[in-house]
């Protein structure tokens, strides 16, 4: 039986980022990556700032595409925050990972790829994990002083199955990877698109990304909270991505390089559980994406950091101080998280067309580019919400008046 001081179960951005910590640190790291390769789940749009880069130290060669501008395309009008250099990036989701994990072996851990997790359970001071081989012909056992889950939003190692978990909330999404001319892709290549409102989402976002040259992604997203689940609509997240390449980028010709779709579980006020039995939780298994969208792969690495240094300290000392590295992340994202909330729910399942319209203009006509972007990947929400609040005070004395109250 193979022993190591930690295993790490899950290869995306959280998983991948603790094991490079760990491996760093020397301590014996296995990751564990279900797919025999990373470009077989390829999923993410990876859209971000420029910060992660430095503050991770990521290679140029990972990058997909740089952004300058920022685009809200309503149903109606669209509107553009231009950019006079570039302001962020859309990552190679698979480079990323593929990354991380060459990482992990430069620095003395270990990593299998093609290998699911089947079980856990406790003997004396260490824990047994049960991996099964995809091609199904080699089931093994490995000991471990501490577990990583990183099984993102499904929390495959935290809780056994058919466990009970906290109340969460669904998402759904729908990406297509797509060829398109040069004329296309041009138009789009300096930009990220998002789509607010009734015609190009539903109960959520759209979104149009560039990557390598002649490269897009093109996505849709949806909430499915128990108040929508009553709602009659043929719409799907398929049906937005087709509408979107079809009507608006008006692609006759293009190649399909890849579909996927994904879920993502959310805990409302982050009620997860961030360790439990020499399990300890990061990335999606901890909500590390925020509610309202923007830079989910940056917070979930940083999850994945935050944890290795606790994790560290345990094998060490010896001491479970996990609930600091709860209390810690909590402090840095449960205000801005309900914040978000709050916005997401109003914006996605509340607002009408003209609602959601009055609000992008609103936003256009005040804010920068720099402080939209603040706004909406790093969650600061002062300048936004005390101009949205006087914005509210103004239009509410108007009704007041015009009714003369």
């Amino acid at each position: 039986m193979d022993t190591f001081d930690v295993v790490v179960v899950g290869g995306g951005p959280a998983g991948g980022q603790t094991a490079r910590e760990l491996a760093k640190k020397g301590i014996n790291v296995l990751l564990v990556e279900k797919y025999e390769s990373f470009a077989l789940n390829n999923f993410s749009s990876a859209g971000m700032t420029l910060a992660p880069l430095k503050e991770f130290d990521l290679p140029e060669s990972i990058i997909g595409a740089y952004w300058k501008d920022l685009v809200i395309q309503c149903t109606k009008k669209s509107y553009c925050w231009k950019g006079n250099s570039n302001k962020g990036v859309v990552l190679n989701f698979q480079k990323l990972r593929e990354f991380l994990a060459d990482e992990t072996i430069k620095y003395g851990g270990n990593v299998f790829m093609g290998y699911k997790y089947i079980s856990k359970k406790i003997v004396n001071d260490d824990v047994i994990i049960k991996l099964a081989a995809n091609n199904k012909s080699q089931e093994i056992e490995i000991k471990t002083k501490l577990v990583v889950d990183a099984t993102g939003p499904l929390r495959k190692v935290m809780y056994d199955e058919n466990e009970q978990q906290p109340e969460m909330i669904i998402g759904s999404g729908t990406e297509y990877e797509i060829e398109v001319s040069q004329e296309i892709y041009d138009e789009y290549k300096d930009k990220l698109l998002f789509f607010l409102g009734h015609k190009w989402a539903i109960k959520g976002y759209s979104w149009i990304f560039p990557m390598e040259n002649r490269i897009l992604k093109v996505g849709a997203g949806k909430t499915h909270l128990t108040s929508l689940n009553q709602e009659k609509t043929d719409k799907t997240t398929r049906k937005i991505t087709e509408k979107i390449i079809s009507e608006y980028l008006k692609a006759k010709e293009y190649k399909i390089i890849d579909k996927h779709g994904g879920i993502v579980r959310y805990s409302m006020g982050l009620k997860d559980v961030f360790y439990k039995n020499k399990v300890i939780g990061v990335g999606d298994a901890v909500s590390a994406i925020n509610p309202r969208g923007g830079e989910g792969i940056r917070y979930a690495m940083q999850t994945g950091e935050l944890a290795s240094k606790y994790i560290e300290q345990y094998l060490k000392t010896g001491n479970e101080n996990f609930d600091e590295y709860q209390k810690i992340w909590l402090k840095k994202t449960r205000k801005k998280w309900k914040l978000s909330e709050y916005s997401a729910a109003r914006m996605y399942s509340k607002y009408s067309d003209a609602q959601v319209e009055n609000r992008v203009h609103f936003m256009n006509k005040n804010f920068t580019t720099d402080q939209i972007i603040d706004s909406l990947f790093n969650f600061k929400y002062d300048k936004v919400f005390l101009r949205a609040i006087q914005y509210s005070w103004v239009k509410l004395q108007y009704f007041f008046k015009k009714e003369k109250f």
